[in-house]
């Protein structure tokens, strides 16, 4: 009994948490056509890795509709990113696992 309580406690008083942090300031003049994540997981608050904006500019996927830019630019599943329009932080929790991820958003 003493067990499922302690389960039960745990569940309860653990959450859930999405923290999205900005780096910089949008750049308004770059479109939001490609999103590249660099991620870590983390389980029971402990997580291994290094996240960078590199790896995460390497991993562009397109975005909604790409409209113009593909006709202009091959956009396959993983396309550079090499104008950026923003960079963020996003913290993801639920319960005890999540990730933290490095998030640029730009164009070709």
């Amino acid at each position: 009994m003493r067990i499922v309580l302690i389960c039960l406690l745990t569940l309860i008083l653990s959450g859930c948490i999405n923290i999205t942090t900005e780096l910089q300031p949008s750049n308004t003049e770059v479109q939001s056509i490609l999103l590249g994540e660099d991620c870590t997981p983390v389980v029971l608050g402990v997580g291994l890795g290094t996240n960078t904006i590199e790896g995460a500019k390497k991993d562009g996927r397109p975005m909604g509709d790409v409209g113009e830019f593909r006709s202009r630019v091959k956009l396959n599943d993983r396309t550079v990113i090499n104008r950026i329009r923003t960079i963020q932080i996003t913290n993801f929790y639920v319960l005890l696992v999540g990730s933290s991820c490095i998030q640029v958003v730009g164009e070709p």
